[in-house]
């Protein structure tokens, strides 16, 4: 092991003097063993080893680390934000100021914050462990199906359980409800409210003024008068599954041979709207909603702001989004084969977005100006706006990628830097590894080298240098 370090360093300062530069940005490479790369005037360094499997980033007090696809860290000192990922989604850790959360496959989940930082402090391994400190109510745990309570969860405010189904308890917004031998079972009881539920065969329950359920055979027959304490109160009629209606004020819905043949009148949007049969066959008649759907042959709907249109389905599809302050297009082609976005805001000129991808030979995008495309794109396409896929997995197979902006800088990279080049105005920097290098600095003149320093030419405005055999000095002439 010492003996393969000490040839590494000897490597390292054999190579190092032939791309060193004498300016503000330098460049180290031994392909594919390292590539480290400084940037002062951006307080910028980067190193990667092996190839995409390990990178390090610092810019300013920002830093990043990754260990592809295994470990991802990146830290803000200034922010106080940071976040680690583990072989992601496996599992993600993030943590800023008063907060910290620990997530595993969103399966599990805990919060690991303070109270006193808004932290719910809550901590899930779904379906079978949780616990958590409830601000008014103090600490709690369940663990399913033994037993337990719980404070906030599942859009209750408490719930309780004891070798469930056997039995459960749940409170919720002054309604408690007792099951036994879930969903057998049930009583229902508060202010003015009350109820029972035999399942399947009969319940019913009820609040004065405010609603009345009732069902028999669930799930043949249902009538429910809800909202009764509002402006627009609801009555349902279900026998299900031969005709199922919904009546208010505001919307009537009517359904025959659920879920096939479908008639809906939205009186506050102002639209009618006939399924015949869902999902196939649509008409939309109103002034925001309007649409027609003869799937798979064609469609065209919109609602509101967004518009849908499918060409044999689901071969080819267009969705446009015309808001007042935000313009949105994107072709798709068999969902995510390939996609071509194009976002505009009215407050600025030009494209702000543009991403087009076809799977999963490539990816383009241009965002305010700066334009990036890679070869190949597997994962990128299917999960277009998910960060830790673009950082964890897709740098492992971008065999080619190039960013460039409207001044006319440009970074290219070919088999993770096998070849790559950069240019940022009159100074212009390239590679092909071990062959040739090549830089060229406003100001400074230029440096070739063949084979990292066998044969090395460097001129400036004084004087030009010509050496031999990776040595620092050589033929001089000039000034």
């Amino acid at each position: 092991m010492s003996r393969t370090i000490l040839i590494a360093l000897l490597m390292i300062g054999l190579f190092a003097p032939g791309l060193a530069r004498a300016g503000e940005d330098n460049v180290v490479t031994l392909w594919p063993a390292f590539d480290y790369r400084t940037a002062p005037a951006l307080d910028y360094k980067s190193l990667n080893l092996a190839g995409p499997l390990i990178t390090w980033q610092k810019k300013g007090r920002e830093k990043e680390f990754g260990l592809r696809p295994f470990y991802y860290r990146a830290s803000d000192p200034d922010s106080k934000h940071s976040y680690s990922e583990f072989l992601y989604p496996l599992v993600r850790k993030e943590k800023e100021p008063g907060q910290s959360r620990l997530s595993l496959l969103q399966l599990f989940r805990y919060d690991l914050g303070t109270r006193e930082g808004g932290s719910a402090r809550k901590f899930t391994l779904f379906p079978f462990i949780f616990a958590g400190d409830h601000r008014e109510k103090g600490n709690y745990f369940a663990f399913f199906p033994f037993g337990g309570k719980m404070y906030d969860r599942f859009w209750r405010d408490e719930i309780r359980f004891a070798l469930f189904p056997l039995y459960g308890k749940t409170l919720k917004r002054g309604r408690e409800t007792t099951n036994i031998l879930w969903p057998i079972f049930a009583r229902i009881e508060g202010k003015n409210e009350s109820g029972i539920k035999v399942w399947p065969l009969f319940g019913t329950a009820r609040k004065e003024g405010v609603y009345r359920k009732l069902f028999v055979l669930w799930p043949i027959y249902f009538n429910y008068d809800l909202k009764l304490n509002t402006g627009n109160p609801v009555h349902k009629d279900f026998v299900f599954p031969f005709y199922l209606q919904h009546e208010s004020l505001q919307e009537t819905r009517k359904t025959v041979l659920w879920p096939f043949f479908n008639y809906k009148h939205d009186r506050v949007k102002d639209y009618r709207q006939w399924d015949y049969p869902w999902p196939l066959f649509r008409t939309t008649v109103g002034k925001e909603y309007h649409g027609q759907r003869f799937l798979p042959f064609f469609a065209d709907e919109t609602r509101g702001e967004s518009r849908k249109r499918w060409f044999l389905w689901p071969i080819y599809k267009i969705e446009d989004t015309d808001a007042e302050y935000f313009q949105k297009r994107r072709h798709r082609v068999l969902f995510f084969l390939y996609s071509d976005l194009t976002e505009t805001r009215s407050e600025e000129v030009g494209v702000r977005k543009r991403r087009i991808s076809f799977w999963p030979l490539f990816t383009y995008d241009k965002i305010k100006g700066v334009s990036h495309f890679r070869t190949l794109s597997i994962l990128e396409p299917i999960f277009p706006e998910n960060d830790p896929i673009k950082r964890n997995w897709e740098p492992l197979w971008r065999i080619y990628q190039k960013k460039w902006d409207q001044q006319g800088s440009s970074v290219t990279s070919v088999l993770w830097n096998l070849y790559w080049s950069e240019k940022r105005g009159q100074e212009r920097a390239w590679e092909l590894f071990p062959f040739v290098s090549y830089f060229r600095e406003e100001g400074r003149g230029k440096d070739v080298s063949i084979f990292k320093g066998l044969v090395r030419f460097r001129s400036d405005q004084d004087k030009k240098v010509l050496s031999f055999f990776y040595l620092p000095w050589g033929i001089t002439w000039g000034q």
